[in-house]
């Protein structure tokens, strides 16, 4: 049996064979969107059996795509969150309300990684999400992300434009538009430099749509101590799938 991962997030869904392999990634903005999805994975499938494992924040669109995927005898699927609670390998028990998709990084940071670690999610949010020594999780911080910020300030002001994101090393802006890219830049790349400097000892990894800019951004120093894993949340899933292989067998 083959095995698929979904990660539904805000904007987009993107899909994994085992590896992980990236086979696509799929715009809810798109027309037939789901369609597509659909033909990328029986089309990986060849006629053989499909389990699919799913971590999403958007609801309505993994919803969306399970309605055509329920007739398909040869396909199942599951939101591997409970498959997450249900192994203990992480105490979420103080935790409240954490997204799928911060769940799902911090295994498959344990993939690469022993605790105590922090996992760096850059995608329409930026979250900080924290795992100790003892596998409790600590929770974290949501921040607005990189596109997100500037969005935000061509959106809600009056006299600001809405720019397209150009990261910088640079402190200082002597225009508007540049002003706007140091702001966002420096917030973001203090925030994590506020993390490096409280967690010495703990493991960093990077990773979502924004992450390899957002490392370009940072001193050589605190470049090092992050690690850059695109295919983390993917990695998450099928440790999930995994884990409920395991305890059937």
């Amino acid at each position: 049996m083959k095995q698929i991962a979904l990660d539904f997030g805000n904007s987009r869904v993107k899909c994994y064979a085992q590896g992980p392999q990236l086979l696509g990634a799929f715009a809810y903005s798109a027309m037939d969107w789901d369609e597509a999805l659909l033909s990328t994975i029986l089309n990986h499938m060849q006629d053989e059996e499909c389990e699919i494992g799913i971590s999403s924040v958007n609801p309505a669109m993994d919803q969306q795509f399970n309605a055509i995927v329920d007739g398909k005898q040869c396909i199942t699927h599951i939101r591997t969150k409970s498959l997450l609670m249900q192994s203990n390998l992480i105490d979420f028990s103080e935790i409240i309300g954490m997204g799928e998709d911060r769940m799902h990084g911090l295994f498959g940071a344990l993939t690469h990684s022993k605790a105590p670690l922090i996992t760096i999610d850059c995608g329409t949010a930026i979250t900080f999400n924290i795992l100790d020594s003892e596998h409790k999780c600590l929770g974290g911080s949501i921040m607005p992300g990189l596109s997100t910020m500037y969005t935000a300030l061509g959106t809600v002001t009056a006299g600001l434009p809405t720019l397209a994101p150009h990261p910088t090393i640079a402190y200082s802006g002597t225009n508007t538009h540049d002003a706007i890219h140091v702001g966002v830049s420096t917030a973001i790349s203090g925030a994590i430099l506020k993390y490096l400097g409280q967690f010495p000892d703990f493991s960093f990894f990077i990773f979502g749509g924004d992450a390899e800019l957002i490392c370009g951004i940072m001193d050589e120093t605190s470049r090092n101590r992050l690690q850059y894993e695109p295919y983390i949340i993917a990695k998450g899933i099928f440790k999930a799938l995994e884990l409920m292989k395991e305890t059937h067998s």
